[in-house]
């Protein structure tokens, strides 16, 4: 209660009248902000990229109806209340097709509401991770990475991303730290060691060995000899944005731990993603017992953590002659699980509500214990109406 009274002062200081008394008004979500879970159980996050469900946030359509009526708006943020908003002030998000939904959202709501704390949450929350281990450090890095027109900055920016990350043997950190690489005198020497230091982490990690191959072609026999003996395909494409939740207050408002996750997703959509055109090339080769091998490189990349790779598991397991229904039963899978509606967003019409905030804490759960790709399969099975898989 203490911590929604300071907001509320913030806010009314600001000139704002909310509306605090509904049931749950003065309470933060019941669950608790996700721990890290170190090893395999994590994922990638960013805005959505191609073939992902977007970020959550406000609904452009649906405000834009609502303001059509000539009515006041009624919005619901989660941890403070519910905003009636005038026919002269509809919420509306700003023409900024860049910004993650949320995000923009929140910058079509008057600045103590929306822009003010949203910006003091994010120091906050880069303070916590400065303050965290190797992969925290990393993390706070990524996410305040200097202007790109200051050449100094940039160079010290890379030279602190890199020691970090080299110094954690932290696959993930190493995996984020390529980016690093661009201002580097030898680029693909930086993100060949970056690699390497990933191997050394994880040589059962057929993720590794695949981009290993992709970046430095003299390394390809070593590298499919470590692809079959691989054991597992993790890429943690969603490790950013727990990271980055993990270092929010308890205290925040539930909107504006939503509104910062689709910051974050944006961000992390945006770091390098190693290609995985070798592994398809070695299976297209007429070579003895060739199927076979690329047969277990399919159904290791099925049980991947990353959606995205199924894409990738459908075109090696086309090589290694799948049957057509077991090859159009996986597409239809990728498919499903690209265009089902976010779990997360439980109101499309009130998104920072806290039935979706709620919904956003057991997302992240999920996904930090099983992963992206378990996480939507789980998703799909518990609402088949909105995820109907084959």
């Amino acid at each position: 209660m203490r911590s929604l009274l300071a907001w509320t002062a913030v806010l009314l200081c600001g000139g704002l009248t909310l509306h605090l008394a509904w049931p749950g008004a003065a309470e933060e979500p019941a669950a608790a902000p996700p721990t890290r879970v170190p090893g395999p159980a994590l994922m990638r996050l960013g805005q959505a990229r191609p073939g992902e469900p977007p970020a959550p946030g406000v609904q452009a359509t649906a405000m834009h109806a609502a303001a059509s009526t000539r009515r006041p708006t009624v919005v619901d943020l989660c941890g403070l209340g519910r905003m009636p908003v005038g026919d002269t002030d509809p919420v509306t998000p700003p023409d900024d097709t860049d910004a993650p939904e949320a995000t923009a959202g929140l910058q079509a709501l008057p600045a103590p509401v929306g822009e003010q704390p949203l910006a003091q949450a994010r120091a906050r929350m880069l303070a916590t991770l400065r303050q965290g281990d190797a992969r925290a450090r990393v993390a706070a890095l990524l996410l305040d990475r200097p202007a790109a027109d200051d050449p100094a900055a940039q160079q010290a920016w890379a030279g602190a991303v890199l020691s970090q990350a080299l110094g954690s043997g932290d696959p993930a950190a190493l995996a984020w730290a390529t980016e690093a690489c661009g201002p580097q005198p030898d680029p693909a020497a930086c993100r060949i060691n970056l690699i390497r230091e990933r191997l050394r982490a994880e040589p059962d990690n057929g993720y590794h060995w695949a981009a290993l191959a992709d970046e430095d072609p003299a390394a390809g026999d070593a590298a499919w000899r470590g692809l079959l003996q691989a054991r597992r395909w993790l890429e943690r494409p969603q490790a950013l944005v727990l990271a980055s939740q993990a270092a929010l207050p308890a205290d925040l408002p539930g909107y504006l731990r939503l509104a910062l996750g689709a910051d974050v997703r944006a961000r992390s959509a945006s770091l390098p993603s190693p290609g995985e055109g070798f592994v398809l090339e070695r299976c297209q080769q007429a070579q003895p017992g060739r199927r076979e091998q690329c047969d277990a490189l399919a159904a290791l990349m099925q049980r991947s953590d990353a959606l995205q790779t199924l894409t990738e598991a459908a075109s090696v397991a086309q090589a290694a002659g799948w049957p057509a229904e077991r090859l159009q039963q996986l597409r239809h899978e990728f498919q499903d699980l690209v265009h089902a509606p976010p779990a997360w967003q439980a109101d499309a019409d009130q998104p920072l509500a806290c039935a979706s905030v709620d919904a956003w804490q057991h997302h992240l759960t999920q996904l930090a214990q099983v992963g992206e790709l378990a996480t939507l399969r789980a998703a799909a099975r518990a609402h088949p109406a909105t995820h109907p898989l084959p």
